[in-house]
């Protein structure tokens, strides 16, 4: 009862109000403080630890002193400035230290021992304070009120503590602001309760009002402006923790040099739209011939580059799209809507990207392949992108610079595909490969004068796997580069089991031959099997042969340096332009077989069989027809002044030992007959 009667009836109304504004402000800041510090580690922590104590101890202290300068009573008073300044300095020290226990340890006991060192710092400060305040009388003081103030005190700075490590939100977060003011409060006028005094001169208003408010407010401001620092700190570093968030956020989810949001929040914004139920489309994006940008011009015009198509493509979309960077030149758009609104802005992306870029004062030209598919076709994420995947392979595989949407059954070829290419692989490792010889005929003495070397491959299980359908799958997934070599060497140590004047010919996949291990590998090739270099003949395609020209005429050359000797397979089927003729070092032209098949029944294949003939003759380059099959194609060459023939007419490919020893038996057989079937 006398700690109400010493609240309501011996304090000033308005500096109970002043004090009770100091410690709430104080407490919020402090209880935010300690919050902060307990988040971090090292230095950052011990920093927010020293502005806790710095506001905590002056919010308390300055509550004490503002309430204390209410203590109303009718003798003079006097302030010892020396115990003024060291009760404030008891609470900043004894603050910091309990909140330091409290934070870094976090558990019950050093919550424990943490509480128990602020309520005694609150109430020694307290009681420091109550010394230095000098007044003209008897003081008195009662141990029971000291005891409770103390008490309480410890009690509620104990449960503030616990209560700051227990919840961190909602409501209950509140309950450690309140149990501290509560410590606050309870101990200061508890401890007034304590306080008595015996008048010795009366005296009516002791301390004047005026110089009352006036110590009041400037024990407010000064309070005040150390609360402000700490709540400036705070903000400053909620701003930049919120920053910092937001950057990270960007990080977690948006690409930095597109702006596009990135796989994983492509992700998010599919399993949004998957909720809905709504229909809407995937397009998968690949930019054609990116790889080549970057490396001839460089990696930062491969970055403008992608840049600009980025640019162009959003230009294409509207609300209901959404765009990301999934990876290298790869985007995919999510269109809310049909499958047919997801086609037509597909190809009109097709249509767009395919325009010149202009990058660093250079016109590049690449094109843009696009996978789609669409929901509830497909059934969730994992489908939905695998669907647009294959659509996006099926569109590369049939030329690139084009639009492909997910077709039933597409999955199946898929996985057939992949089966298959497993299946080379192991082919590789258990020999599964042998080759087979064709022979290639002089038309004028009907004798061979050498041997087409073909792959074939046996598998255990599908039979005989013809080369049309994994010599592509091979180039796809790089095994042409291991079998090529293969080839390469079982080749010539074959030719060296024949008679000298016969040569073999050997196809090379243009991804083989523009690999910097070729020239070694033929190299090797002649040196292990002792092949004369020009028994050895290299058969590559017309498009093979003007793709990079310049590249490819070097190595060329140096191929012809070595004595190995140059041919143009299928001519007539690429780009047939005289200057490939005229720049490029060859030693045969092969006319592609269809020109030979269709020439008796085609005006046209026939014009270009002369037209061909006609040209090596005139260049001083040897033709060789293939797909020769009747004896009157024998004769339209032979008429034409064709050098050289190759087709079943004259021996289907057979392997190594019916190949062997076959210049013999043309010779024994020469004169009878022209033909030879393995």
């Amino acid at each position: 009862m006398r700690v109400f009667t010493c609240l309501a009836f011996e304090h000033n109304l308005w500096f109970v109000l002043l004090a009770a504004l100091m410690c709430t402000l104080g407490s919020v800041v402090t209880i935010n403080l300690v919050r902060r510090a307990a988040s971090t580690t090292g230095l950052p922590r011990n920093g927010w630890l020293f502005l806790t104590a710095v506001s905590a101890g002056s919010s308390i202290w300055s509550t004490h002193f503002i309430a204390m300068l209410g203590y109303e009573i009718p003798v003079s008073v006097s302030i010892n400035p020396v115990l003024t300044l060291a009760s404030a300095l008891i609470a900043i020290f004894g603050a910091g230290i309990g909140f330091a226990v409290a934070s870094i340890g976090r558990s019950r006991t050093t919550n424990i021992v943490g509480g128990g060192i602020i309520g005694l710092s609150v109430s020694a400060m307290h009681y420091t304070g109550m010394f230095g305040y000098r007044v003209l009388g008897i003081v008195t003081w009662d141990s029971g009120y000291i005891v409770a103030s103390l008490a309480l005190a410890c009690l509620f700075s104990i449960a503030a503590m616990d209560a700051i490590h227990r919840w961190s939100a909602g409501l209950w977060a509140q309950a450690s602001t309140g149990l501290l003011i509560l410590a606050i409060v309870s101990l200061h006028f508890t401890g007034m309760a304590a306080f008595q005094v015996e008048p010795i001169l009366i005296h009516e208003s002791g301390l004047s009002s005026d110089a009352l408010y006036a110590l009041a407010m400037a024990v407010l401001i000064v309070g005040l402006i150390i609360l402000g620092t700490g709540i400036s700190s705070y903000l400053i570093d909620d701003r930049n923790r919120a920053d910092s968030t937001e950057k990270l956020r960007l990080m977690a989810f948006q690409d930095p040099l597109t702006g596009l949001a990135n796989r994983r929040a492509l992700q998010d914004r599919m399993n949004t739209l998957l909720s809905t139920s709504k229909p809407f489309s995937m397009l998968l994006l690949d930019l054609d011939h990116f790889k080549s940008v970057n490396d001839s011009y460089g990696h930062a015009a491969g970055d403008q580059l992608l840049v600009q198509a980025t640019r162009r493509l959003c230009g294409l979309l509207g609300e209901d799209s959404y765009a990301a960077r999934i990876g290298g030149d790869e985007l995919a758009v999510l269109v809310t809507g049909t499958k047919d609104k997801g086609w037509n802005i597909a190809q009109a992306a097709v249509q767009i990207l395919i325009q010149p870029y202009l990058i660093d004062g250079l016109s590049v030209e690449v094109g843009c392949s696009i996978g789609l598919s669409a929901f509830p076709e497909a059934g969730n994420h994992e489908e939905i992108m695998r669907q647009a995947d294959i659509a996006l392979y099926e569109a590369k595989r049939l030329g690139r610079g084009r639009a492909f949407p997910y077709e039933p059954g597409m999955l199946e070829a898929v996985e057939a595909r992949y089966a298959l290419e497993s299946d080379l692989k192991a082919a590789i490792l258990h020999s599964q490969f042998y080759l087979a010889y064709q022979p290639l005929v002089d038309l004028a003495s009907k004798q061979p004068i050498g041997f087409e070397a073909l792959i074939r491959w046996e598998h255990p299980t599908r039979g005989l796997v013809s080369p049309a359908d994994f010599i592509p799958l091979a180039e796809e997934c790089g095994c042409i580069v291991e079998i090529g070599q293969w080839v390469l060497l079982e080749a010539c140590r074959e030719a060296m089991t024949w008679e000298d004047h016969l040569h073999v010919a050997v196809n090379v996949s243009a991804v083989q031959f523009k690999t910097a291990a070729f020239l070694s590998h033929v190299t090797q090739a002649l040196a292990e099997s002792g092949l004369p270099a020009h028994r050895l003949e290299i058969e590559l395609t017309e498009t093979a042969m003007v793709t990079d020209g310049p590249r490819v005429a070097l190595a060329l050359s140096a191929l012809r340096m070595l004595g190995v000797k140059i041919s143009m397979d299928d001519f007539g089927t690429g780009y047939s332009s005289l200057a490939h003729l005229r720049d490029l070092p060859l030693d045969r032209i092969k006319i592609d077989r269809s020109f030979v098949s269709a020439a008796a029944s085609d005006p046209n294949s026939m014009a270009v069989l002369e037209a061909i003939t006609q040209l090596g003759r005139t260049m001083n380059i040897p033709t060789l027809a293939e797909g020769v099959e009747t004896d009157e194609q024998v004769a339209m060459l032979q008429a034409l002044g064709c050098d050289a023939v190759q087709g079943f007419l004259f021996g289907r490919p057979a392997r190594s030992e019916h190949a062997h020893g076959i210049d013999k038996k043309w010779r024994g057989e020469a004169g009878k007959q022209h033909r030879f079937r393995a």
